[in-house]
Order: structure tokens, then sequence, then C-alpha cells
């Protein structure tokens, strides 16, 4: 079928082309900025945030309108999709160029920590497996290396900004097999509980190590155990039934209480 003919359809839900489906996904973008622009704020940083958000909200309307192109139809939320795809796409390029205008230091090196795990998370995608946990890790920390580049704009160490990475990606792991586990629990599904807590107890030693190796502030041991005392809960019979919805909006603001003291430790590590 010719796709440059459009089918017919009685409406199109713009939110549903427009946004991510799943809440989570802000997480992604807001930790790592919020914790990289409180660590070390500049104009060039908040550009290059806005481009990683533009990326963010580009990808689903781009899927949206590579599986009709794929199936050689043209739907009303094609059009719709094509034209959020010019939008978002110009908003990220745009701000890149911004950024990298306004940068007083390189920090490109810094992106490219995200394209093996975002490779692997776009396998996963052309496989229709995005809900494979290695695909959901992989995006998270894509998105995770925005921290250490908006660190190297400002002309910070790599190895400091390495370190913030770490931390981040640390978190983005142990809160994805939590999520995951949680979720099934709540159905009544079994769960890998003991290794939710031997994932968090991994991450709190290597937190540990940074500090040690001073790669890393003392106050994200805190962002740790917050983290592991929150998991233990989570999946131990004292747990309470919970809407997903509500284990998903928790599991943000415990994402920005990570964020903020990675960023204030770090703030405070280079004073």
């Amino acid at each position: 079928m010719d796709i440059s003919a459009p089918q017919q359809s009685p409406s199109v839900n713009l939110k549903s082309i427009a946004l991510p489906a799943q809440h989570g996904v802000w997480g992604f973008w807001l930790e790592p900025s919020l914790a990289a622009m409180i660590a070390a704020p500049s104009w060039a940083g908040l550009c290059l945030s806005l481009a990683a958000l533009s990326a963010l909200l580009l990808h689903h309307p781009l899927t949206v309108m590579l599986k009709d192109y794929r199936r050689r139809k043209r739907y009303a939320r094609t059009h719709w999709a094509e034209r959020f795809v010019l939008v978002y796409g110009g908003m990220a390029l745009i701000s890149l160029l911004l950024a990298i205008n306004l940068a007083p230091h390189p920090f490109l090196n810094g992106l490219l920590l995200a394209v093996p795990f975002a490779l692997v998370q776009i396998g996963f995608e052309l496989r229709n497996q995005v809900r494979h946990p290695l695909a959901e890790i992989s995006g998270a920390i894509a998105f995770a290396a925005l921290a250490p580049s908006i660190l190297l704009i400002s002309g910070w160490e790599w190895s400091l900004a390495i370190g913030l990475w770490v931390v981040l990606v640390i978190r983005a792991v142990v809160s994805i097999l939590y999520i995951r586990a949680r979720l099934r629990l709540e159905k009544g599904k079994p769960a890998h509980a003991p290794a939710v807590m031997i994932t968090h107890l991994v991450g709190l030693i290597v937190l540990a190590g940074l500090m040690v190796t001073s790669l890393s502030p003392w106050l994200n041991l805190i962002g740790g155990l917050v983290l592991l005392i929150r998991a233990g809960l989570g999946v131990s019979a004292f747990r309470t039934p919970t809407p997903a919805k509500v284990i998903g909006f928790r599991e943000i603001a415990y994402g920005l209480i990570v964020a903020l003291l990675a960023g204030v430790g770090m703030r405070l590590l280079v004073a």
C-alpha cells in the first residue's frame, strides 16, 4: 500500500503520540540533569539538558512513525508523529548547538559513554522487546551519561565526572530491578527478592569504594542506604499493597532524593 495515502481515523489522541507512555522515563532525564546542574551549573549545561529532554520526547513519536512506515501504512497518527519528530528533533539540534557554542570546555566525549547502551536499547526495540530488563537498564544508563557531560562543560576532571556517572548507574540498575520485582509481588507473582537486596548491597559497597577513593561524596552513601531500606521493606512480607502508579511516583521521589544528595555532595567535594 502506498504510504502517501492516509488511512481514515475518527480521532487522534495527541498526548499518546507526543508524550512517553511510561512515567518512569522522566526520571531517566531528570535525575542526571538535576545532580549535574546542582554540582556545576552553567548555561551550556542547561542547553545540553534541554537537548536531552528533547531527545527523550523525540523517541516515542519517532517509534510510532517508523512502525507505520514499516507497515507501509499511513494513518492520521502518522501525520502527527511526523510533526512531533520535526519539532522535537529541531529542539534537540538547536539546544545541542547552543551547548556546543556556549561550553567553555569540550564535553562531547562524555556523551560517548551513552552510545553502547543506547545501541543495546535500540537492538531490543527492533525486536519488540522494550520491556526487557536489559533494554530498560541500558536506556537509563545512556541518559545517565548526561551528568558527566555537564560536569565536563565546567572543566571538571574526568575521574569526578565518571564518579557521578557511576552513582547514577547504580541508582538506575537497583531501582529498575526493584520496581520490576515489586510490581510482580503486587500481582501475586514470584519475584527474586534476594537478588534485589544483593544488588542494592553491591551498589552500596561500590558507593563506599568511590567515597574512599575521593571520587564520590559521603552523601551518596545516605542515598544508597535510603534505597536499600526502601527495597528491604518493599519486597518483604511487611509491605502494604500499593497501586502501580503510586509505586512509580514514589520511585521518582526517591530518585530526586538521590540526585539532590549526589549534586550537593559533588559540589561540596570540590569546594
